[in-house]
């Protein structure tokens, strides 16, 4: 009852915030709303605090100059810019159950271009193969963007994770093609030594194992655990079949044209799996790296 009232609250003046087109005004409403999207005990209430957040959201990003915004209040989401500064995104996560979420996201460009991130919300099986537009976005939470010379240009690639069901996770390191009116993701730039290429590397584990697929610079490389696979409980104590990472890695590595992969990097390995018990106190963590 007490977040219902604060939403009417903020809906009776938000109607003079809209005719003014006031940036910080804006991002004030939006992160009252970015907290109740993530915080508040009903779905509903999470369901409007979302809907009232994106619609406020794409005003702001709607105005001229809006990409040197920072939106440094607005805590409860993923904001990442590219290094070249060519262009930045947002993504956060719309819990519905424990086992239920949507994705949402914005990717705006410098030259002002602004792009609504729409999750196709299917679980894919050759995830790794697949290729993705905003209008049908791999939906996920956005951790880290790195970007690569292509000799003629500049490539780019989003890390992102996304939680399954109530047990499993994946980590995403996922290639972008920007142009003036569309965005891609995913792209054959990953050499595998069995499989040929792929379009971007996946890394599923269990929700509460601690999982990495991340940029190295000091190896100029990707590097993501190597799993197997194992019977693990999950929060509330059922076992299920899935993967854990085992204390090896594998890495991918720039040779100028495509990535290269490379099967051992690290061989050290432990005596039982990694589980990130931060995880498991809170399944309502944002943020995957």
């Amino acid at each position: 009852m007490k977040i219902t009232l604060i939403l009417l609250f903020i809906l009776s003046f938000e109607a003079g915030v809209f005719a003014q087109k006031d940036l910080p005004a804006i991002e004030k409403q939006m992160a009252r709303y970015s907290d109740y999207l993530v915080n508040a005990d009903q779905y509903e209430h999470r369901k409007f605090a979302n809907k009232k957040f994106r619609s406020l959201f794409e005003v702001a990003l709607d105005e001229i100059k809006s990409f040197e915004y920072p939106f440094d209040s607005l805590l409860w989401i993923s904001k990442l810019v590219a290094s070249d500064s060519s262009f930045r995104v947002f993504s956060w996560q719309l819990t519905k159950s424990n086992t239920e979420r949507e994705y949402f996201g914005y990717l705006q460009l410098k030259s002002g271009e602004v792009f609504r991130l729409l999750d196709n919300k299917e679980d894919i099986s050759d995830l790794e193969y697949s290729t993705f537009s905003d209008n049908d976005w791999y939906g996920q939470i956005y951790y880290k963007i790195i970007n690569y010379n292509r000799g003629d240009d500049i490539g780019y690639i989003l890390f992102g994770y996304k939680l399954i069901g109530d047990h499993e996770k994946v980590k995403v390191a996922m290639p972008i093609e920007l142009e003036k009116k569309s965005v891609h993701f995913g792209k054959e730039i990953f050499k595998d030594t069995i499989s040929g290429f792929k379009t971007l590397i996946a890394l599923r584990t269990a929700s509460t194992a601690a999982s990495s697929l991340n940029y190295n610079p000091n190896k100029d490389m990707i590097i993501f655990d190597h799993t197997i696979s194992l019977m693990i409980p999950d929060m509330k104590g059922k076992l299920h079949l899935t993967n854990v990472p085992d204390g090896s890695y594998h890495g991918y590595k720039w040779n100028g044209k495509y990535w290269d992969f490379i099967d051992k990097v690290f061989n050290q390995k432990f005596e039982e799996p990694p589980v990130d018990k931060k995880h498991q106190r809170n399944e309502k963590g944002l943020f995957g790296d």
